[in-house]
């Protein structure tokens, strides 16, 4: 038996194949399916003697693997037969030995030396596809399953890939993460989409991890490291993409109920069932509820996800795919606390138990609620021309209460002033602790468009993405001590910011898949970017004055790419491409509106993919011309205080090397690791922008017999960075320096489990997993959080804050599938 497997993972019983672009010569059939095994990612099995030597005719053009594996077999006599697990199985109906797929376990040992490192891709964190254009890295169903606890949110998915950064203080998985960094981009500088479909909050692009999508609704996620081609769709584009794809209903009835208990008082517990093929379509519904205390004290979580997706086959080539999700998450919020506080109260401080206090956990409860719909259909008109529609919609809900500081534990920073509806000071209750409520809402409504056009020379993709986003969001400030009620200001009034914000985006695309000689494909294309702000404050944040404007922005985004195999199982590429990115609404909530230009950039990238029996190795080179880059400040507002607002800074280069491997010592064991080098300098400077770790690196031991047994053990280190890159001069200046260094950190998680198969006749799966983060229990510090909000001894802009690593923490995991 030959198993033959390609790096980019398939989505298992998924109803509706991406296609691929092939480009094979007439050749033996056995060096055609390895062709395009490698180029789709699908496992393709047959025995040696099936295939014989037969020789497979020419193929090109742009089709489903399935339908491309047919081609390669007509006349042959032979056909394709479908595995569970997404696979094609080489068949000749007219043989009379057993079906090699009933065999395939007795086989495996005999054909360990083709398909030890084809498996061992399968378990690691990532594997890299020999057709990309940029730096790419894909996230399998199986690590997933395998390695990430079903609760866990999107963060301790991504956290191992390259140049990835992601830290989350209350535990992995649990909360928010306060840090996600892609080569130093932070979150609202990348693009993150779900089923191809761009979304991110209206103030900033940025997300809300916890609110998110659970690991157990996807089937795999790709981390593409770099501005894509003209059809990459997203406000931020030019960071990089953070591709997440639903789950794929199973093809047979099935019902998996799972659960997670562990640290901190952790308990989940979920269940999938799965329709198989019906009259109504392929169905799963995934349910799922948890419950933490948490790592960090007084940060209890509970959290709800509901998934549900139904693929229907409408005729031979349309399918309609309608997806909808609900998530409802409710926490104590926490805002890092003083190296004076963890030596004080431990390292797993967070907020305190104390009514008196600003920190009593109690006056800082958040709620978030988000949704995501959408209808897709996809059809064939002719052999030539294919047509997707996404119509699509997702909101979001953040309601909270917080007091002014919750790491603030010193009762002299109390203090409530009540003022009259002129201005005029009334009353002041100094023991009184001070705070705000606090609502943001939106709701997207949107379209993609895509027809893809198959000539002789390649494909022409001609397709656009249009979206509207409905924006609202205020707050006031409130007396924590008497219930929350409204308290005054100086300006009169409660509200710190009242605005309306409507966003509009217009993305067109024009792109051609050139394939002017065997083995190369050459994308160039272009974009245009079109996005409107109508913005309405009748309370601005920074000014306390009304404030109704319109901007609009728009950019033209050319792009080339080039992927040219040189040998089997050795490609390289090369790219070229605009990036853009509006601004975000806090340039709106100043005075000089205007005064802040978008950001743009001019991407470098070149890279080479090399997959070998045993081993593969990618490595790249990145070259980032950032323009007019947007960074956080404060300022000085006069008769107000100190304020946080964004300024352009003259600009920024960013630039590395990353390296990702793999090799298969035998037997299912295998090594894993990838080093990034991510340099981020302001231009003509040695100040290095925040957040930016100098190096990241993964590194682990991976094993996978493929029926019973797994284990990994992967390790991480992220090098230095700056907690801060701008501070304020005497004069009340914003000049650019680096302040807060924070020092290098390494972790290691550990997971295993077994694989039990048709128990009993009644139980067609049954797998138990441990998994153990920070395996050594490191408790170092690992971001800068802010300051305190008020002035201290030795810290006028108020005490630095930070942010521990969670410690040890281990979960165990059981689930099991019917019948």
């Amino acid at each position: 038996m030959t198993v033959l497997a390609g790096l980019p993972p398939a989505a298992a019983d998924a109803a509706t194949p991406a296609a691929i672009t092939v480009h094979l010569p007439a050749q033996p059939l056995a060096d055609s399916l390895e062709d395009l095994s490698r180029i789709s990612g699908r496992d393709i099995l047959f025995a040696s003697g099936v295939i014989g030597n037969r020789r497979a005719p020419a193929l090109d053009g742009t089709l489903g693997v399935e339908e491309a594996a047919s081609r390669l077999l007509r006349g042959s006599g032979l056909h394709t037969v479908r595995q569970h697990d997404g696979g094609l199985l080489i068949e000749d109906p007219t043989d009379a030995t057993p079906h090699p797929a009933a065999s395939t376990h007795a086989t495996r040992h005999d054909a360990e030396d083709i398909t030890v490192i084809r498996r061992a891709e399968r378990l690691a964190p990532s594997t890299v596809p020999l057709t990309i254009t940029e730096p790419t890295s894909v996230i399998q169903k199986r690590f997933i399953a395998n390695n990430i606890i079903p609760l866990a949110s999107v963060d301790d998915i991504i956290k191992f890939q390259p140049s990835i950064w992601s830290q989350n203080p209350n535990g992995p998985g649990i909360g928010k993460a306060e840090t996600i960094s892609l080569r130093g981009f932070q979150d609202g500088q990348y693009n993150m989409t779900f089923d191809g479909i761009p979304f991110g909050d209206a103030s900033d692009l940025h997300h809300t991890t916890s609110s998110l999508f659970i690991s157990h609704f996807l089937d795999q996620v790709q981390v593409d490291r770099g501005p894509g081609t003209a059809s990459t769709l997203g406000n931020a584009t030019f960071g990089g993409t953070i591709g997440f794809d639903s789950r794929a209903p199973a093809k047979h009835f099935g019902v998996t109920p799972y659960g997670t208990y562990g640290s901190f008082n952790t308990r989940a517990g979920g269940i999938e069932i799965d329709s198989g093929k019906t009259g109504f379509g392929t169905m799963v519904l995934d349910m799922q509820h948890e419950e933490t205390d948490g790592y960090l004290t007084g940060s209890a979580e509970r959290r709800s996800n509901l998934l549900f997706k139904d693929v229907l086959d409408l005729g031979a080539h349309t399918t309609l795919t309608l997806l909808t999700t609900y998530d409802k998450e409710w926490q104590y919020t926490t805002q890092g606390a003083t190296l004076a506080d963890y030596a004080k109260y431990g390292d797993n401080y967070g907020l305190c138990f104390n009514r008196a206090l600003q920190c009593y956990y109690g006056y800082n409860p958040s709620t978030y609620q988000s949704d995501f719909s959408y209808v897709n259909l996809k059809t064939r008109f002719t052999p030539w021309l294919t047509f997707e529609n996404k119509l699509y919609t997702d909101g979001f809900v953040h309601d909270y209460t917080e007091s002014t500081d919750a790491s603030q534990n010193d009762p002299s920073a109390n203090g409530v002033t009540f003022y009259s509806a002129t201005g005029r000071k009334l009353a002041t209750d100094r023991t009184d602790v001070p705070g705000k409520y606090a609502r943001a809402a939106f709701r997207d409504y949107g379209d993609t468009m895509k027809f893809r056009a198959r000539t002789p020379v390649g494909d022409v993709l001609l397709g656009v993405w249009a979206d509207v986003q409905d924006d609202r969001r205020y707050t006031y400030a409130i007396d924590l001590s008497r219930n929350g009620i409204p308290v005054p200001g100086k300006t009169g009034t409660a509200f710190n910011y009242d605005i309306s914000d409507l966003n509009t985006t217009v993305q067109p695309y024009l792109e051609f898949d050139w394939h002017p000689l065997r083995g190369m494909t050459i994308k160039p294309g272009i974009k245009y970017s079109y996005f409107h702000r109508d913005y309405d404050a009748s309370i601005n944040k920074t000014t306390k004055q009304p404030l109704n404007t319109r901007q609009t922005f728009t950019s033209w985004q050319p792009s080339i790419a080039l992927n040219q195999i040189i040998l089997p199982g050795w490609s390289a590429y090369g790219q070229i491409a605009r990036g853009f990115l509006a601004p975000p609404m806090s340039v709106f909530q100043t005075q000089d509106v205007g005064n802040v230009q978008p950001e743009t950039t001019l991407n470098y990238q070149v890279g080479t993919v090399l997959q070998k029996k045993r081993w593969t190795l990618s490595a790249d080179a990145y070259y980032i011309d950032f323009s007019n880059y947007i960074a956080s400040a404060r300022i000085n507002v006069p008769g107000i205080g100190m304020e946080s607002t964004s300024v352009n800074s003259s600009g920024a280069i960013y630039k590395g090397l990353e390296i990702e491997g793999q090799y298969a010592i035998g037997a299912g064991v295998s090594l894993y690791g990838n080093y990034s080098v991510n340099d981020a300098q302001y231009k003509h400077t040695r100040i290095r922008v925040a957040e930016t770790p100098n190096v990241l690196a993964s590194f682990g031991l991976l094993y996978d017999n493929g029926t019973g047994p797994y284990f990994s053990l992967i390790g991480k280190f992220v090098g230095n960075h700056w907690g801060l890159d701008s501070t304020t001069d005497s004069a009340g200046h914003t000049v650019f320096a680096n302040q807060y260094r924070v020092g290098s950190t390494t972790t290691a998680d550990l997971a295993l489990g077994w694989h039990f198969r048709h128990l009993a006749g009644f139980m067609s799966d049954l797998t138990p997993s441990l998994k153990i983060a920070n395996l050594f229990g490191s408790h170092a510090i690992s971001d800068f959080a802010g300051n305190q909000s008020a002035a201290s001894k030795g810290y006028p802009d108020g005490a630095p804050l930070y942010w521990r690593l969670s410690g040890r923490s281990v979960f165990f995991n059981l689930s099991m599938t019917l019948p």
